[in-house]
């Protein structure tokens, strides 16, 4: 097998492999809708570059080490960058759940006050 035709089954495995965790993250709630559709088309055009790119002369530019090493430097790339759109969608969930909660503080806050102007008035009424 040759340097070219092992980089297409690499990259189409990994296409296959993202989508199978994005599809995961989407399922479990860990990453938003939006960011698991960009992973998703992410995934799918490595699946279709693997399919369609037939790097031939690809021996002659670098060699089986050299592409492992590019490789695994991809690979790292993309696992940090879908480590981080975990962590913002995370931040993102909780921000939402945060402004909701202030929400119904704000209007708990403000059924306070209305309750403690309302006691305010009965007390000066019965002090006149």
């Amino acid at each position: 097998m040759e340097a070219g035709d092992l980089l297409r089954v690499i990259i189409c495995c990994g296409g296959v492999i993202l989508l199978g965790i994005t599809m995961s993250s989407l399922a479990k709630r860990r990453m938003t809708e939006s960011f698991c559709l960009a992973w998703g088309i992410i995934s799918v055009a490595l699946i279709l570059a693997g399919i369609l790119l037939r790097p031939t002369m690809w021996n002659r530019y670098i060699s089986i080490t050299g592409m492992f090493l590019v490789l695994l430097l991809g690979f790292a790339v993309i696992y940090i960058a879908f480590f981080l759109s975990t962590r913002v969608s995370e931040l993102m969930r909780k921000n939402q759940e945060l402004a909701m909660q202030v929400s119904l503080l704000n209007w708990e806050k403000n059924e306070l006050w209305k309750k403690v102007e309302e006691l305010s008035r009965q007390m000066e009424e019965k002090s006149l």
